[in-house]
């Protein structure tokens, strides 16, 4: 995700949402059991569990969001386990989903993925072609480029292994990457219908800061628009109408921006 829910409820300010410090959930009998917060709708990110006072690594426990719950989790018998939350009226879940929407909006608004995802693409050769580009970028890692070396396109593909740096078979600098470019040098493939094969990871390993914040002002938006979350924004002076115009202007000028900028300079 492009934000996440911390970052939509930071945003809405502190009447959207209700921190709660060390209250006391139970105590660990040294059994895996599940503890039940007083308040459910946990704010994803917030919750900090403690034994004793100390800090339980997170990979010890499950956390059931929606429900308000600690579960999978043994401790020290006898230990006194508290637990620090943010939780909101809205389920968390219902949160995720909206940003999974505002995320999908943004990529098919701008054709690109800002996050990270891997795939494998197959790119077709025409005749004396050097340079190819591939359909999403930038490109993090070129994990592997192949040739099909089969004689026939008819005939199953034989996948030899291209090597990337001068000297080589082709070149993908920094800018290249940035850009999703291939250029050949030597060992060019043969022409044809998916001739070569690229493995790649592509995306932005941090989200650059100015998606983040679309992706969460498209996400109150939208919530904005739903009746069934409109209570939140009652008597908060920070979404009277004429801030909510700023939000719709700001959305616009940062598409407008995404648009016509190389995104890697954000």
């Amino acid at each position: 995700m492009n934000c996440n829910p911390q970052d939509i409820f930071r945003t809405l300010g502190k009447g959207a949402y209700t921190k709660v410090r060390s209250e006391i959930i139970g105590t660990s009998s040294g059994v895996t059991s599940s503890f039940s917060a007083i308040h459910d709708n946990f704010i994803s990110g917030s919750t900090a569990l403690y034994t004793s006072s100390t800090l339980v690594p997170t990979n010890l426990y499950s956390v059931n969001y929606n429900d308000g719950k600690i579960t999978s989790f043994a401790g020290t018998s006898g230990s006194v386990i508290t637990l620090d939350y943010d939780y909101s009226d809205m389920e968390n879940s219902a949160v995720i989903d909206i940003i999974s929407q505002s995320d999908k909006d943004i990529e098919d608004e701008t054709g690109r993925v800002f996050n990270s995802a891997s795939t494998t693409e197959y790119l077709d050769v025409d005749n004396y072609q050097k340079d190819f580009f591939l359909k999403n970028y930038p490109v993090i890692t070129l994990s592997s480029v192949s040739q099909n070396t089969s004689s026939s396109e008819a005939d199953v593909p034989s996948w030899s292994s291209s090597s990337e740096g001068l000297g080589n078979d082709y070149l993908a600098n920094s800018r290249d990457l940035e850009i999703g470019r291939i250029r050949f040098i030597d060992n060019f493939p043969l022409s044809g219908k998916d001739r070569l094969k690229v493995e790649y990871t592509y995306g932005f390993a941090t989200t650059p800061a100015n998606i983040k914040e679309l992706s969460v002002l498209l996400s109150i938006r939208q919530m904005m628009n739903s009746s069934i979350y409109k209570a939140i924004f009652d008597g908060n002076d920070n979404f009277t109408p004429v801030r909510l115009n700023e939000i719709e202007a700001r959305i616009e000028a940062l598409y407008r921006k995404i648009r016509k900028q190389d995104i890697s300079s954000i």
